[in-house]
């Protein structure tokens, strides 16, 4: 008999912390689940502390040589089994209260896509550093104009077109069917892959938030976003505008109730969208990316790390 709850886990290099994430997972109360863990090619300890909770049925762990973040959590939507599935990455933790909490919020409105929480900021000794209230506190970068914003409009799916206010995989709660019936899955991103799952979520139904911070976000050295390289930051930020100007223009005109509206959002997305300073390079995607419900080739092309126009952008982005 499937449980009712899969909570996936890639694991990378985080032997310091993997096994509280399980144990965060385990001790939500009242809960059928399981846990699939998929360890993309660790050299730390962290395969020797997977093996800790080899005789517990509800865990199950996969190992693969490294592939990327991308493809770990893929495999691991590949392995679950639970009608709703929850992201948790290995140096993570949730409350007792989150499975129970984001299920029943799903389970309330049968056309939501997604469900997230607030989030507790800690460091790597799990101190907090504060909550992060969806897009409303701890943005992750300055607003990129004086407004107005169209988290302004405290629409969730809106917001996310400004802000990855979700902030991490480990923030989401979706149906499996999602993956099941629509096919969603992970793109190979480095930093973004979250960000472009949650906006094709989007377009399949509604976001439900719940006002409490659920899930611990651990801010610590080995932290992929913390890469401080020029060629990290501008590929970091080419990835985030590849990924808003890609869901766009759709998830506008799913939102407009007429074509008056729809030219009110598009003037708000030239004020709110992430574009760092380099608004040309944005405009650029949204004119490759064109208004079709799904991305030309040549947009998706963009991925490829030998594409020289990617290259020319990161290497604007980066400052270098």
């Amino acid at each position: 008999m499937s449980p009712a709850i899969s909570v996936v886990i890639p694991s990378f290099n985080h032997e310091a912390y993997v096994g509280r994430a399980i144990e965060s997972a385990l001790a939500a109360v009242g809960v059928d689940l399981e846990v699939v863990v998929v360890d993309d090619g660790s050299t730390d300890a962290s395969r020797e502390r997977l093996e800790a909770f080899g005789k517990d049925p509800r865990v199950a762990v996969h190992l693969q040589d490294n592939q990327g973040a991308h493809a770990a959590l893929n495999r691991g939507l590949e392995f679950a089994r639970g009608d709703v599935i929850f992201i948790l990455n290995s140096d993570d933790a949730f409350d007792p209260r989150r499975i129970p909490s984001l299920t029943g919020r799903l389970a309330e409105d049968p056309g939501s896509a997604l469900a997230a929480s607030w989030v507790e900021v800690v460091d790597a000794q799990s101190a907090r550093l504060g909550i992060k209230e969806a897009w409303r506190t701890l943005p992750p970068w300055p607003a990129p104009t004086s407004g107005p914003f169209l988290s302004s409009l405290d629409s969730p799916r809106l917001a996310l077109l400004e802000t990855n206010w979700i902030s991490t995989t480990s923030n989401i709660a979706f149906p499996a069917a999602l993956v099941r019936e629509h096919g969603l899955s992970f793109l190979p991103l480095r930093y973004a892959h979250d960000w472009d799952f949650i906006l094709s979520a989007c377009h399949l139904g509604g976001v439900e938030l719940v006002d409490e911070p659920l899930v611990q976000y651990r801010v610590h050295g080995t932290n992929t976003i913390g890469e401080g390289t020029d060629e990290g930051q501008g590929l970091m930020r080419f990835e985030i505008m590849w990924v808003v100007a890609r869901h766009a223009m759709r998830l506008l005109r799913g939102s407009a109730g007429s074509d008056e509206e729809l030219a009110n959002l598009r003037d708000l997305l030239s004020t709110s969208a992430p574009t760092f300073g380099c608004d040309a390079v944005f405009d650029q995607l949204l004119l490759l990316r064109g208004s079709d419900d799904t991305p030309p080739p040549a947009y998706d092309a963009l991925l490829d790390p030998d594409h020289p126009y990617r290259r020319a952008a990161i290497d604007v982005l980066g400052g270098g």
